[in-house]
């Protein structure tokens, strides 16, 4: 199949300096956009890019998925001006227990998350300028470690704290840490309409809308690797990765 024919959804955390695996640089992020720009392609939400293949059987042709992890303020006050500039939107995914929490009440919630987060008024322009916004969980569990109770709790209460506070429907999900085993895809097909993991590959038109793949742009800083990929390139080097993530697993 060719490039031209599967979607790239790609992925963020948060857009600063700072020298983490969630990091991405403000001026390699700018440049990210500008790359995508240059190629006449559009930057979408999942929803949208979703919708389309819904009606029409395939993804759009001229856009590309962005997606935010967490809802680190930075997406707001470094992400939302660069993406407007261009006419861009994107999904973010929040976890709706976490919402407002400044970096050091976030790290005692979550050790993982060591930022400060977007509150509900931020999250609410997001959603006016275009956003989706999606669910990323209450607290950011790995939810293949969860009895069924709390799992269902999580997806749940997830979706209607974010929709109650924000007035919004919320269809998407993005599974913490991108864990998800066959009860967990299942959970979450009782709650969304479409889940995000963060297996390294584009989607196809068969994808399955509970497994979706992302491109973690961790890996893309390099302006030429992120080129390759954006002009259909990099397919065995994901494969490589997704091998060597694997072994990893394992490895635990």
């Amino acid at each position: 199949m060719k490039a031209a024919d599967r979607l790239l959804v790609l992925t963020w955390h948060a857009i600063d300096a700072r020298p983490s695996v969630i990091s991405m640089p403000p001026a390699a992020f700018r440049g990210q956009m500008e790359a995508l720009a240059r190629r006449g392609l559009r930057g979408v939400s999942l929803v949208q890019a979703f919708e389309q293949r819904e009606r029409e059987g395939r993804f759009p042709h001229d856009a590309v998925v962005l997606t935010f992890d967490d809802g680190y303020l930075s997406v707001m006050t470094e992400g939302l001006p660069v993406l407007a500039a261009h006419g861009f939107t994107a999904t973010v995914f929040l976890a709706s227990g976490l919402v407002g929490l400044n970096a050091v009440e976030a790290r005692r919630r979550n050790p993982d998350l060591d930022r400060d987060l977007l509150d509900w008024r931020q999250a609410a322009d997001l959603l006016q300028a275009g956003w989706e916004i999606g669910s990323h969980t209450v607290s950011h569990p790995d939810l293949t470690r969860l009895a069924p109770a709390a799992r269902e709790r999580e997806l749940a209460d997830a979706r209607s704290q974010l929709e109650q506070a924000l007035q919004t429907p919320v269809e998407s999900l993005a599974y913490p840490y991108g864990r998800l085993d066959a009860e967990v895809r299942s959970a979450a097909a009782r709650h969304y309409r479409r889940a995000c993991t963060t297996r390294l590959d584009r989607c196809r038109p068969s994808t399955d809308p509970l497994r979706i793949d992302r491109i973690d742009m961790y890996y893309m800083q390099s302006a030429r690797r992120f080129a390759d990929l954006l002009d259909g390139g990099l397919d065995h080097w994901l494969r490589a990765r997704r091998l060597l993530r694997a072994l990893k697993r394992l490895a635990r």
